[in-house]
């Protein structure tokens, strides 16, 4: 009976024994989980976010990684960049949140005669900031670009004449960058090409920059277009009757640059002017027949841009032709910028 007992009693204790070592070995397996975890997410955190840390350069040396981060809209992931040939580099921002990555494609290049008013694709629209002073560019929150000397063209490995800039785009899938880190970003690269390629010049980054920034879109005032007094267009209105819409850089005194819409018309501006003041920009207008001045000292380019409508269709909206939407702008522009 003793023995029966006693054997119980053991059985009893060997059970709690068996019970407790259970429990601590869920509680060790418990916590060595909870460790591993914070481990993996300490190091998922630390991979995409190395950047934090890193004062190294990227893109041949031409963009430090926070110019890179901010441009991209900033917030949680690692910047990285891959340089391809003749002055290509695209820079990338992996996230560990879904949808966040995002991707800039930087570039050196001759572009085509003209630019950036190249007829009926003008690279400076009247919703974009325009930088001048030491950079002569534009840019929005989805890219821009800045003009660089002559010199740089070897950067291109390009042998084609022509202007040479550096052009930044946001490929969009993670959505847009960040508009003042993109005309940050522009700037800075565009000083640092010229230095590490031994391309610059004067009237070229050796001067602060200046940014102007858009109005947004109004209705025009057809009695005072694009805020220049004796700019008329009385009367001008769509196909369909609709207003005119209109957007400014700048003001009467100093550069301007307007685009004129139809409101709601999904093709964009019908009409694009310019006061063109930048030397270096001026230049790529080369001997274009568009009105010239002494403006302020300098030489200013006033030009147009227009989509091609039918006489008849000219007619109908009230709308000048070439000619004498030429005339009507220029007179007006020397007047409101005082020129010689």
């Amino acid at each position: 009976m003793g023995n029966e007992t006693a054997t119980r009693d053991e059985s009893a204790e060997g059970s709690a024994d068996d019970t407790a070592i259970r429990r601590r070995s869920r509680r060790g397996a418990w916590i060595t989980a909870v460790l591993a975890a914070i481990v993996l997410i300490g190091g998922t955190f630390t991979y995409f976010n190395t950047n934090l840390l890193d004062s190294g350069r990227l893109c041949y040396g031409w963009v430090t990684v926070d110019e890179a981060d901010r441009a991209l809209g900033g917030g949680i992931g690692k910047v990285t960049a891959s340089e391809g040939s003749a002055g290509t580099c695209t820079i990338e921002k992996a996230s560990w949140l879904p949808g966040e990555d995002r991707r800039i494609s930087l570039r050196a290049d001759t572009e085509n005669e003209g630019f950036p008013f190249t007829r009926g694709v003008w690279k400076l629209s009247g919703d974009m900031r325009v930088l001048s002073g030491g950079t002569h560019g534009a840019y929005d929150k989805w890219g821009g670009w800045a003009m660089l000397p002559a010199a740089c063209q070897k950067v291109t490995g390009d042998d084609r004449e022509g202007p040479v800039a550096l052009s930044a785009s946001v490929d969009g899938r993670g959505g847009p960058g960040d508009t003042d880190g993109m005309g940050r970003l522009l700037a800075s690269a565009g000083r640092e090409l010229m230095k590490a390629s031994d391309c610059a010049a004067p009237g070229y980054g050796d001067t602060a920059d200046r940014t102007s920034a858009p109005s947004g879109e109004r209705a025009a005032d057809l009695a005072r277009v694009c805020g220049i007094e004796g700019f008329r267009l009385d009367g001008l209105r769509g196909p369909k009757g609709e207003r005119v819409t209109e957007r400014i850089i700048g003001e009467p005194g100093k550069a301007v640059y307007c685009d004129l819409s139809f409101e709601g018309d999904e093709e964009g501006p019908f009409a694009r002017f310019a006061a063109v003041g930048d030397p270096a920009l001026a230049a790529t207008l080369g001997d274009r027949r568009f009105t010239r001045a002494r403006c302020d000292g300098a030489e200013t380019v006033f030009a147009h841009d227009l989509r091609y409508f039918e006489k008849s269709e000219l007619a109908a909206m009230q709308m000048p032709d070439s000619a004498r939407f030429s005339k009507a702008f220029g007179d007006a522009a020397r007047a409101a910028l005082r020129c010689a």
